[in-house]
């Protein structure tokens, strides 16, 4: 157990309450008891059915209760909670007799690898790493210090990783790239991928994410880079950092996304493109071709969000526009039809008219 006065010293926050005040755990706003600690991030929390024993808020809160923390950062304060309450558990210590290892591999000090793990020639494990199970490290893959990979993780051949990187179960660093070319006759033919893959400090790679080698030269994902689950990365691209991609994504060959791009879940991306930086990108989007300003994109082919809605509010009433266009069309034939049998009956009109003349103009010749 930790008093407030601890916890507020831990997430460098300012505590208004009881310092002593002890609690046990850390939950969500909705779960938590009188023996834990939540945040919340929301200006007008109604607290009265609120029983957690204390709060971390942003500065500058007006909210009311009795034992508050105030944090710059809420949401980091609370994932220094979790560490806090639930730390890391290694999944073993030491080297496992049940790995493989070569010779010439290079690991450092305090390094964990776990059963049925091979490490190739020349490979470089740094300081600090944890590598779990049934891991593959290829030829002269370097690994920074303080890295954490989970079971199932193959890095192939000259794979750099940088520090503080975490792998989920199943990713796959350095596979060949998606290249082919035809040949006269139409067949395909693979063309060698030679180059590798470069990724930066403290970046996370989700679980059964694929990262593609170059063809001769580096696909690069810069510092800080957070991929989500079953992200596809081709070859030759290059990920700005702090970049952030949803599950799903699609990332086609040598493409360039800028520093702090947002993607949400299934975005694809064509070849040869270039994002800029801070682009947001919404769910589902197809970006067909480079995004050059800054904002909000969505939709299919891509375009900015406040357009999208604009066509997505026509899309979603077709079918009533549609309505109206078919019974528009039936007035102005019903219309039409109403106007040539009154110039049909006019058309009467003028040459029994322009006979009757035609008669009394014959007549006044006669006399």
């Amino acid at each position: 157990m930790k008093n407030l006065k601890q916890l507020a010293k831990l997430v460098n926050g300012e505590l208004n309450g009881d310092p002593d005040y002890t609690v046990d755990s850390v939950t969500s706003l909705e779960k938590a008891g009188q023996r834990q600690i939540t945040f919340c991030v929301k200006a007008g929390l109604d607290t009265r059915n609120i029983t957690a024993g204390a709060l971390v808020v942003k500065k500058g809160s007006t909210i009311s209760y009795p034992n508050l923390i105030y944090v710059d950062e809420p949401y980091a304060a609370f994932a220094a909670l979790l560490d806090h309450f639930f730390p890391h558990q290694p999944f073993n210590d030491g080297v496992s007799p049940d790995a493989r290892i070569d010779p010439s591999a290079q690991i450092g000090e305090n390094v964990a690898i776990g059963p049925f793990t091979y490490v190739g020639p020349r490979a470089q494990i740094g300081s600090g790493g944890e590598i779990h199970a049934n891991v593959t490290i290829y030829r002269d893959v370097k690994i920074g210090r303080n890295c954490l990979i989970y079971a199932g993780v193959v890095l192939r051949e000259e794979v750099e990783i940088g520090d503080n990187v975490v792998i989920q179960p199943g990713a796959v660093i350095g596979a060949d790239g998606f290249g082919f070319t035809r040949l006269s006759d139409g067949r395909p033919a693979k063309i060698p991928q030679k180059g590798k893959v470069i990724i930066g400090h403290n970046c996370e790679i989700g679980a059964n994410t694929c990262i593609d080698r170059s063809t001769v030269d580096v696909t690069l994902l810069e510092d800080y880079v957070k991929l989500d689950n079953l992200v596809q990365i081709g070859h030759n691209v290059r990920i700005g950092k702090g970049t952030a991609m949803s599950s799903q994504c699609g990332i086609s060959g040598s493409v360039d996304i800028g520093e702090n791009v947002i993607m949400g879940g299934q975005v694809g991306v064509a070849d040869h493109v270039s994002i800029t930086d801070g682009v947001m990108i919404s769910a589902k989007a197809g970006i067909a071709g480079s995004i050059k300003k800054r904002g909000i994109i969505a939709g299919i082919p891509h375009m900015e969000f406040s357009k999208w809605k604009k066509n997505y509010v026509i899309f979603r009433n077709l079918d009533q526009y549609i309505e109206r266009l078919k019974d528009l069309e039936k007035k102005f034939r019903t219309y039409t039809d109403d106007t040539d049998d009154t110039n049909d009956t006019n058309d009467t009109n003028d040459k029994n008219d322009k006979n009757d003349k035609n008669k009394e103009q014959q007549k006044k010749e006669n006399d």
